[in-house]
């Protein structure tokens, strides 16, 4: 087998073993200046110059970017350049270890064996086989989707999930937006079955609300990485001779502000944002379901891997937005909720202050234009196997993020009862230009989304997404690899409902 190799970059290796055998408190490399060693502190060290370094080694295919953070990036190096892409890392004085020896493991354990094709169930029988022990094929989540609608017509339609109450508030919930990151698909379909089962046995808080849902925001990369290459990050359209939009960098708001931090206008970039705001069906579709339906969203949670963080606007820019206390608030209740069930402890904080610059984001989106005041990125599990997140963490990571999302619900309805006494609309900050707002043509109504599947492989189903059925005016508001890396009791026994979901 092929030996993959991952870097992780700003790490400190002679300053960490100094720590042990010399100075407990040292904080720097040991590197020496002037005949002495003074050492360089490395989280002050990694340069803007470095990082666009990094970043041309992906564009060029000589890496593959896993995770960027303010003083650090993770990145995937194939066995056959791992030796030439340390030179270059060591001639630019950018310190590294290899945190992964053999990525290739982690993919074998990952789904226990090599991934298998899974055909479809649709036609006479329609037998589903979801299932949350193991990471399943696209065709899979359709017939689970079909399923549940059929099962439970009353409450569910292409997953919308309601009682049917006009005076409810619109909640939405992704998944799959980045392909590689299966275990957001897994965890966003596991909270939709979740809802539709138990939805009468559960509180007011979450039945006085319309369910959007949509696991799979990017069906085309989502197949393409069970079939060609499980890392990939982009949607699948082409542009020239490159492939690929990366769909988290391709909404309107802050889209192409910061220049290359930010985002790129390279095609061949992992960042690549597209050739403008929504230039993708997917994102469209997302943009269609939540303006064109009429309903007041009041949370939009938009599921990642990997890092465990829960973060908020802005991405775009180091400015905090007008209800950052309130976000961060409502964030550390979805936290406490999370460490409680299963002892993982999650960040929370703005985009720019856990991660890096990211412009175009879903998040500063649904925030800033379609004026959803909860808007968070989760990042899920796992910081051990980082993509590659075994399947008997599934389950695990599903019940504590069902934890959290309820644990959130609450917040806001406790938080909607009290009376406002200062408004922070006069004072959030402006989105982009009126060109890219939530307004939509007249001529358009949420079906038109479905144009995906003709200008995409057949697998494109990103418009059956739950969009809409109402063309309605815009909405009011513009691994150890077989157990689990917890040991909370919690945790290991996924029988036990940690956060009494369904009583």
């Amino acid at each position: 087998m092929e030996v993959s190799r991952y870097f992780l970059p700003v790490a400190n290796p002679d300053g960490y073993d100094y720590s042990r055998k010399v100075e407990r408190m040292w904080r720097k490399n040991r590197a020496w200046y002037g005949g002495q060693c003074h050492g360089v502190d490395l989280n002050r060290n990694f340069s803007e110059k470095q990082r666009c370094f990094i970043k041309s080694l992906d564009t060029v295919g000589a890496i593959n970017i896993w995770k960027e953070e303010r003083s650090s990036m993770d990145i995937m190096v194939e066995g056959p350049k791992s030796a030439q892409v340390a030179d270059l890392l060591r001639d630019r004085c950018i310190p590294y270890a290899v945190a992964i020896g053999d990525v290739g493991n982690l993919l074998d354990r990952e789904q226990g064996c090599p991934s298998k094709p899974q055909k479809s169930k649709r036609g006479a029988n329609k037998t589903v086989c979801m299932d949350w022990n193991s990471y399943h094929r696209l065709s899979v989540i359709y017939d689970f989707m079909d399923h549940l609608a059929e099962q439970w017509p009353s409450l569910c339609s292409m997953l919308k999930i309601s009682n049917g109450n006009c005076k409810n508030v619109g909640v939405w919930l992704d998944g799959g937006i980045h392909p590689r990151e299966w275990i957001s698909t897994a965890v966003v379909a596991y909270l939709a079955d979740q809802l539709v089962r138990t939805f009468h046995q559960q509180p007011e808080f979450i039945t006085n609300k319309d369910w959007y849902i949509l696991p799979v925001v990017n069906p085309d990369g989502y197949e393409y990485t069970h079939t060609h290459d499980r890392m990939w990050r982009k949607n699948r359209a082409r542009y020239g001779e490159c492939c690929g939009v990366d769909l988290n960098r391709n909404f309107s708001c802050g889209w192409g502000e910061r220049g290359e931090e930010g985002s790129s206008e390279d095609p061949g970039n992992i960042f690549y944002r597209g050739p403008a705001p929504f230039s993708e069906p997917e994102t469209c579709a997302i943009r269609q379901a939540i303006c064109g339906c009429g309903k007041n969203f009041k949370v939009f949670l938009s599921f990642h891997s990997y890092g465990e963080v829960i973060i908020f606007p802005w991405g775009y820019t180091a400015d905090p937005c007008p209800d950052y206390v309130q976000m961060l608030e409502a964030g550390t209740a979805m936290a406490k909720a999370i460490q409680a069930a299963s002892g993982h402890t999650y960040k929370v904080g703005s985009t720019k202050d856990l991660m890096y610059y990211a412009s175009g984001t879903s998040t500063d989106w649904s925030y800033a234009v379609a004026n959803i005041p909860y808007s968070y990125m989760v990042e899920l599990r796992g910081k051990r196997h980082r993509f590659l997140l075994p399947k008997e963490e599934i389950i695990c990571t599903a019940l504590e993020v069902l934890c959290g999302v309820m644990k959130l619900m609450e917040y806001v309805d406790r938080r909607c009862r009290i009376p406002c006494k200062l408004s922070t609309q006069s004072c959030r900050k402006p989105g982009p230009p009126r060109a890219h707002t939530c307004r939509m043509p007249r001529s358009h109504s949420c079906h038109s989304s479905r144009s995906c599947r003709s200008s995409r492989s057949p697998s494109c189903k990103s418009s059956r997404s739950y969009s809409c059925r109402s063309s309605r005016s815009q909405s009011e508001r513009s691994s150890h690899s077989q157990c689990c890396e917890s040991s909370h009791s919690n945790c290991q026994n996924p029988s036990e409902n940690p956060c009494n979901y369904a009583s």
